[in-house]
């Protein structure tokens, strides 16, 4: 029994990170910044049709805006990115353009989708503070990811990695995101 609680307060005396990667979880979000956003642009027709099917995830009523992330709220993003990238199987629909929120399986836009439903509809999170945002992987492959604008910083959330990043510590090239509250739906353009 005391062996257990020391091996207790050893792990408690360790630093965050360490306990963290201790465990196989990740540690608190490290610090981001905000990201500029550019010209308004045209939105994806692929996903007007998804709004028409799933007009709960449109976010034209929604103000943009940051959040507060708070401990609680950093580990409900933690826990929704790495339950729903062990839960779905990546598919390629490259040869057809159709985003869905994702069943079982999808392309990264189905995964993104499937975050953002799950935090708004399941977690309370704000629409407005959460945005689909398309960028590019070497060799100009597109992808898409969902970005949380809070107080402390942008991050991402991405099925290509289990952890919660800040933008900047990826090597993506930004192209655009939703912009909430924008007028006929546009989109903004990003540059990192």
């Amino acid at each position: 029994m005391l062996c257990g609680l020391g091996g207790l307060a050893a792990g408690a005396a360790l630093p965050a990170t360490a306990q963290a990667a201790m465990t196989g979880l990740q540690g608190p979000l490290p610090h981001s910044s905000p990201m500029s956003a550019g010209a308004f642009i045209p939105a994806p027709a692929a996903w007007f049709a998804l709004l028409r099917r799933h007009p709960e995830l449109d976010p034209a009523s929604a103000a943009f805006g940051p959040m507060e992330l708070t401990v609680r709220r950093a580990a409900r993003l933690i826990e929704v990115n790495k339950q729903i990238n062990a839960a779905l199987r990546y598919r390629n629909d490259a040869d057809k353009d159709y985003w869905e929120v994702g069943g079982s399986e999808g392309d990264c836009e189905d995964i993104a989708l499937r975050k953002l439903a799950e935090l708004v509809n399941s977690h309370g999170f704000p629409r407005g503070a959460l945005t689909l945002s398309a960028c590019k992987l070497d060799y100009n492959r597109g992808h898409a990811v969902v970005l949380l604008h809070s107080d402390k910083g942008v991050y991402v959330m991405d099925n290509l990695t289990p952890r919660i990043l800040p933008w900047r510590d990826l090597p993506y090239k930004w192209v655009a995101r939703e912009e909430p509250g924008a007028p006929f739906r546009l989109w903004r353009s990003l540059a990192a």
